[in-house]
């Protein structure tokens, strides 16, 4: 916890600033039987652009009688952009030239630059390999950071997603070059794949003995079909049965993984060559929960028998992929569209049944038929996503009438407000702070190792649930708290060597022109001039500071090292905790130390920890 100064400040901050941040369809049912005898057409051009969404956007509403809220202001607008394009918040430079210009077109030019930037691949690997591996993957052939070098890649070039599933179902090959599991963990993918091997594996490999799971996530991840409901028994209210999960998880038990080396891993990744097969593979005969899988027939969702010369996972990819399957092209639509907007056309995004209502099911038709006429192209339907109207709403509160029609803002009539998930908070932390630039001038830390570490303690405290495909997750008390004590934003609204505010407390300028930088850099926006004016009376009135000293050592606790999260985890140790020991012999004189209170109380505010 920062000094009784900070919480003075925070305090400050609270009582003297406003928050800134501020027809059905007919049922899914069963589609007609994919005849995979015949070829699919050729991909047509796109068919839509943004003013096409807006139009089918403005049709719902004037239907439902409600007004949008107004537009969001455009350095909240690009904040967003950069938070659920990118995974991060802009850095100052790029708020300031947006924001800067006049012409109407800036933002579908700020849209482009998003989708042409570099961190692109790294907020989709992982966001990803989150969904699909999960945050604590314990099997020892599993090479984590091999995965993530495959998704990169993919998402780097702009895969199709019909491809990349594809790939995902269908992988054989080598699942890693070897190596320390440790380094494999905290491998972020963005380097090159080792020569030979087919990272894809991985994702079969964490399922090897559990077939039925990778069913279940296959099925809601690509298909927005929660099939695994009906694994142990039958719903009455549903129309999936106990047999067609049997059948439809059947076409996941022919595989074979063969050993490269022998031996037990000793802390490293076992080489596995993963392997086809023409039937179940024998190693599940003698699991008992299996065996109903094993005498079931491989058949897709709609029937269609998987049985084939091409093998099982090959005529699922098939069947999934072909543009005549509507689950496949409506799936990802409707979890981008959740993404990008808070809630898909379905919720939740991954639950298309006959009992749960489609919302502007006109619209999810019309970007579903555009995404299969693009070629599955995914930059091409988030443009279209993020340019339009319903994205570019503000988050603030509704006129009467719409807030009575419609209370849940169920047609993205504004934006809805969300907290930032573990990977997106940290990032919008280290480009807030400079944290990586911290990191290195301390000559001590490994800023992958500090991301693993941090990543692994806010996703533990967080409590993400392990069992969910989901990547987002509801605010806590727990999230507030580990701001508010966490080295992280201890550290970073310090000056330090490298820091944000020590590199703004040392340029030219008076106290309103650093307060606007500070604003600039944690909340992307410019401060008002009450705020300019109270945090310059807050910094002319700072009190002299206590000495400095070193962080009091945690209370200690025998158990703590064994103890495990709720998900099986053992809590990581804070790779920063010596450096934020090292905090109070930077601080200079009281002036310094309010400043350090300023970034810290915007670093823990609401506004900087929503996507609003």
């Amino acid at each position: 916890m920062r000094p009784q100064t900070s919480r003075r400040a925070l305090a400050f901050a609270i009582a003297a600033t406003s928050a800134a941040c501020g027809r059905e369809a007919a049922p899914i049912g069963r589609p007609p039987a994919v005849q995979s005898a015949t070829p699919p057409a050729p991909p047509k051009p796109a068919i839509l652009v943004a003013a096409d969404v807006n139009a089918r956007l403005i049709a719902e509403w004037s239907r439902a009688g409600i007004s949008p809220s107004p537009p969001a202001a455009d350095a909240t607008w690009l904040r967003r952009a950069w938070l659920d394009v990118l995974g991060t918040i802009p850095p100052p430079e790029v708020t300031l030239r947006f924001l800067a210009e006049t012409d109407t077109e800036k933002r579908n030019r700020m849209i482009e630059s998003l989708l042409a930037s570099p961190l692109w691949p790294d907020h989709w690997t992982r966001y990803w390999d989150a969904i699909w591996m999960g945050r604590n993957v314990r099997e020892a052939d599993v090479d984590r950071g091999a995965f993530r070098s495959w998704l990169h890649d993919a998402f780097a070039r702009n895969v199709s997603w019909s491809d990349l599933a594809t790939q995902l179902l269908t992988a054989t090959g080598q699942n890693s070059d070897g190596g320390p599991k440790k380094a494999s963990e905290q491998n972020d993918g963005t380097g090159p794949s080792p020569a030979g091997v087919n990272g894809a594996v991985n994702w079969t490999l964490r399922f090897v003995q559990t077939p039925q799971d990778m069913a279940g996530l296959a099925s809601r991840t690509l298909l927005g079909v929660q099939i695994q409901c009906a694994q142990c028994h039958d719903h009455k209210t549903e129309s999936w049965k106990q047999k067609d999960f049997q059948s439809f998880a059947a076409a996941f038990l022919r595989t074979r993984p063969a050993p490269i080396d022998v031996g037990p891993p000793m802390g490293a990744i076992r080489r596995i060559e993963l392997l086809d097969l023409d039937r179940p593979a024998p190693r599940f005969a003698k699991m008992g929960d299996i065996a109903p899988i094993m005498r079931s027939e491989p058949k897709a969702l709609d029937g269609t028998s998987l049985d084939g010369p091409e093998g099982a996972r090959r005529a699922l990819a098939h069947w999934m992929t072909a543009p005549q399957n509507r689950w496949f092209s409506r799936a990802f639509v409707n979890r981008m569209w959740g993404h990008f907007l808070g809630r898909g056309f379905v919720d939740p995004v991954d639950d298309f049944r006959e009992s749960n209502p489609t919302n502007a099911a006109t619209v999810l038709d019309a970007l579903a038929a555009d995404f299969i006429a693009s070629g599955y192209d995914i930059k091409h339907l988030v443009r279209l996503i993020v340019g339009s109207t319903a994205y570019a709403r503000s988050s603030g509160p509704l006129d009467e009438v719409t807030a009575r029609v419609d209370p849940e803002a169920k047609l993205w009539e504004r934006f809805h407000m969300a907290p930032l998930g573990p990977d997106d908070l940290l990032e919008a932390l280290i480009v807030a702070t400079k944290l990586d630039a911290i990191v290195r001038a301390s000559g001590r830390l490994d800023l992958p190792q500090v991301r693993f570490r941090v990543g692994q303690r806010y996703g533990f405290l967080f409590d993400v649930d392990e069992e969910s495909d989901e990547s987002d997750y509801d605010g806590t008390i727990a999230q507030s708290l580990t701001l508010l004590n966490g080295s992280v934003s201890t550290t970073g609204a310090s000056v330090l060597p490298g820091s944000a505010l020590g590199d703004i407390i040392g340029s030219p300028g008076d106290d309103a022109d650093k307060i606007r930088a500070i604003y600039i850099r944690a909340l992307t926006r410019l401060p008002t001039n009450d705020e300019i004016d109270r945090w310059t009376q807050y910094l002319a009135d700072a009190p002299t500071p206590p000495p400095p000293t070193a962080p009091p050592p945690p209370a200690p606790d025998p158990a703590a090292s064994h103890r495990p999260a709720k998900s099986g985890k053992i809590q990581q140790p804070d790779p920063l905790r010596n450096l934020e020991g090292r905090v109070g012999n930077e601080r200079a004189s009281a002036r310094v130390h309010a400043y350090e209170d300023l970034l810290w109380t915007l670093l823990n505010s609401s506004e900087f920890v929503l996507n609003h």
